[in-house]
Formats: structure tokens, sequence, C-alpha cells
């Protein structure tokens, strides 16, 4: 993908064979390795062991500041089209690498997975600006999928928030709001959550109609689903909470979900084998 003058890559890790495989598009999270950092290299080279071709894109256009945050809503929109076209691209190029592109698995770690989850549900026919493909992503398979903030409750998007409060809303519901996600969605979903590193943010007042939280929840939707998993008393909202809050909604949408908790910090580096066997299970 071209965003600007800056070109969007991906890296392909192949088994051995001739395939069909399961495809696995990756979305690392946000550190200075990008698609080259451990946790996705890592990742990448077990699923190849296991018989799967993992496409590893790069969704980030690494410019001041480092880390990209706070996260304007221009940014965000460049993100969730990078991530939906690396679906779209990997689809279009995987019988090249012997890929199977009906059998699509979309992994994502910490923003990676809410960048994997916006892929995942994008109901878009439209293409892609920028994207080296016109095709829109076809229905993915499943989806696996750690440390999320799905409903993008940090400081990071707050002045998102606040400078359009309607267009971040629009961009929220296309994440969280099961009457926006694909009618033709049937994928399996696989969400984890780590004990600790879990960033905790303390719940503002929910009737302030300009605090952070009611700039996020302005139909008090997502406090009544809180509310009804007993996350909402305690005060704080956290990685844990968002997981919760996605499996519930998955959940009552008909659709295939199993979460797990592991104890430790914010990394998938612990957990590899679980999560290859994960995207295992999503496959067809």
């Amino acid at each position: 993908m071209t965003i600007g003058d800056a070109e969007l890559l991906v890296d392909v890790y192949t088994p051995v064979g001739d395939g069909p495989w399961p495809v696995v598009v990756a979305f690392h999270g946000i550190d200075s390795d990008g698609k080259d950092g451990d946790d996705t290299a890592t990742l990448a080279e077990a699923a190849v062991a296991e018989g799967l071709v993992v496409f590893a894109p790069s969704w980030i256009v690494w410019r001041p500041p480092i880390p990209p945050v706070p996260v304007p809503l221009v940014t965000f929109r460049e993100w969730t089209d990078a991530a939906s076209c690396a679906v779209a691209f990997a689809q279009q190029n995987a019988p090249d690498f012997g890929g199977d592109p009906a059998n699509t698995i979309v992994y994502g770690f910490s923003a990676g997975a809410g960048v994997g989850l916006a892929a995942s549900m994008d109901a878009n026919e439209d293409p892609i600006p920028g994207c080296s493909t016109d095709s829109p992503p076809a229905p993915v398979t499943g989806a696996v999928l750690g440390d999320g903030e799905y409903w993008l409750h940090s400081e990071n998007f707050d002045p998102a928030f606040e400078a359009d409060p309607a267009a971040m809303q629009a961009e929220l519901a296309a994440l969280m709001d099961p009457a926006s996600w694909p009618t033709d969605l049937d994928a399996k979903f696989h969400l984890w959550v780590a004990d600790d590193g879990t960033s905790p943010r303390a719940i503002d007042d929910p009737s302030d109609p300009s605090g952070w939280f009611a700039l996020r929840d302005p139909d008090g939707s997502i406090q009544r689903d809180l509310e009804r998993l007993d996350q909402f008393d305690d005060g704080t909202v956290t990685f844990i909470d968002a997981g919760q809050l996605l499996e519930l909604r998955l959940s009552e949408a008909g659709i295939e979900v199993t979460m797990d908790e592991y104890p430790g910090g914010h990394t998938p580096l612990n957990k590899v084998a679980e999560l290859v066997a994960y995207l295992k299970t999503a496959a067809r």
C-alpha cells in the first residue's frame, strides 16, 4: 500500500510443499521494529512449521511522534485502510505462495489486534485508496486477537474523539456494533488477554457528554454491557474488559468465540504454541 510517499511492505513466510495452505495475515503491535520484530517473526516461523502461509504487513507510516500516539482521525483511518488492504492483498496473492485465499485467518497483537478486528469486520466493497489491489477483502475464516483495545478506550484516542466525535463514533461502531459487521461473516474468533499489563483507565462520569467514556458510548450500550459483565463497578476499564466486551458481542451475534486469560504481561512470546494452535483451529 502507498500512503503519501510511504510504501507499506509485507513479508511472506511459506511452508515447504505445495499446499494449499491456510493463510494468516499477522498484524504487529506498535513498536519501532514493526513487522520485523521478534513478536511477529517468532509467531510467523512457528505457524509456517505447522503448515500455514503467513503474510506479515506493515500497517503504520512511521512519522513522528514515535510511537505514533496520540492518534488523530486521519491516522486511525490510515491504519484501518492499511489493515484491510493487507488482507485483500494476501487473498489476491496467496495462490502464488501455495496459500488458499478462501481460508484466511487474521492474527493481531496489541494495537495490531484492533486493526485486525477492523479488517475482519470490514463490510466496505469499495476499493481502498492507495492499495495495490482494487479488490476489497473477502470475509475471513477466523481471527486470533490478543490484548486489544477494541473500543479505543485509552487516552491515545482522546484528541480524535474530542475533535470529531461523530466521525470517531462511526469508526468505533464499525469495530464493535454487530449491526455494522458483514452479514456473511462465518468465522471463528479466539481472544486472549494477559493478567498483567492490562492498561487500566479510570472511568469518568458516564453522564458527562464531554467525558471520554460518553464520547465513546453515546447510546449507553457499552456501559450496559460492562455492567452485565460485572466489569463496571470497579471504576476502571482494561484490556481484559475490552476482550470480554468483544467476546459478549460476538457470542450474542451468533459468531463462534473463545477467550483465554494468561498469566504474565503484555507479550505473545510466552504463548506462541497456543496461539498457533488457535490459528490452525480457525482454519477450515
